[in-house]
């Protein structure tokens, strides 16, 4: 299968779908009607792209981005050759990770664009990170990663089990600063835009190149026209999984006819017992809203470790009795 080039010539690379060429469009500097203080650096000089839908997402959400990436920055696409969403930052680190396929694509000379590769390789996002920090770009590291876009947001504890902010996290957790993209309808070419070019101005941006060692930041954008975004707002997340129960539908017996049985449960989502606070995200969001958070990759907790060092005597001793 061939893929086009923005130039119009064509690569061959048989593993890859067909990427459109796209029509560059002129944008002006606010987005749905909030305008921001400019304040842009020279941003990073080299950019590694990912998602958790793998290559055949790679069409439709990825490459827009990179296409605007690329006004300022290598660009380095490394998705899973296929979906692996729901898989957090799960690494493939009991088997060997293969590239399987390579496209190498060199801007020609004064197009104004920088260059673009994109690699697809069999495992996890978490893999495509860590593959593309330490392997791929090893000799010349990302100065950035960004995750997504993923289709429908990512809020409240979605974090805790979404691929689009696990390669965020794996990414910072490494030393990179990350974001982690969330809320694109693909649908809508207006919208892919706006998200597209509104990202590449956030990467750009003093906020995001003086992001503390191993910080990330998710953004969840409104599924709806840029005209009714209402502005932009840095929220908390909401608490939701308390919300969450299992229900045991049935107990199934052994057809051999032997005593054990199976029982299957399903996972419910009842009505939390008090709804989010206001400044939380899935509010703002409901409000439509462009949502960003701060996460911290590292878990470690300096405060507990003090606490415990002074408490070592009440841990039980060794041997035991």
């Amino acid at each position: 299968m061939n893929i086009v080039r923005t130039d119009g010539d064509m690569l061959s690379c048989p593993a890859v779908p067909r990427l459109r060429a796209f029509v560059a469009l002129c944008f002006v500097t606010t987005f749905a009607g909030v305008t921001t203080v400019d304040c842009q650096m020279d941003g990073p000089a080299r950019i590694l792209l990912t998602n958790d839908d793998g290559i055949e997402e790679v069409e439709d959400r990825v490459y827009p981005l990179a296409q605007e990436l690329r006004r300022f920055a290598e660009v380095y696409i490394v998705v899973a050759n296929q979906d692996r969403s729901g898989s957090t930052h799960f690494m493939s680190l009991s088997r060997k990770v293969t590239l399987e396929s390579q496209l190498d694509y060199v801007s020609p000379a004064g197009d104004g664009l920088n260059r673009l590769e994109i690699h697809v390789v069999d495992g996890f996002p978490a893999d495509c990170v860590a593959l593309g920090i330490r392997g791929i770009m090893g000799d010349d590291p990302p100065d950035l990663v960004i995750s997504g876009p993923n289709g429908g947001p990512n809020l409240a504890d979605g974090w805790f089990g979404s691929g689009t902010i696990g390669a965020a996290r794996t990414a910072a957790y490494m030393g990179v600063p990350a974001l982690a993209i969330s809320g694109l309808d693909d649908d809508s070419e207006e919208q892919v835009y706006a998200l597209s070019r509104w990202v590449a101005e956030l990467a750009q941006s003093e906020l995001v190149d003086s992001l503390p060692q191993r910080t990330y930041l998710t953004v969840a954008l409104p599924r709806v026209p840029p005209s009714q975004v209402a502005g932009i707002r840095v929220a908390r997340r909401a608490r939701l999984l308390d919300a969450l129960s299992f229900e045991r539908l049935a107990e199934v017996r052994d057809p051999e006819g032997d005593e054990e049985t199976t029982s299957v449960w399903v996972l419910r989502y009842r009505a939390p017992t008090s709804p989010p606070s206001a400044d939380s995200d899935v509010v703002l969001y409901s409000q439509n809203y462009i949502v960003v958070t701060p996460m911290r990759a590292d878990e470690h907790d300096s405060q507990l470790l003090e606490h415990l060092r002074e408490s070592v005597d009440r841990l039980p001793g060794w041997p035991p009795r």
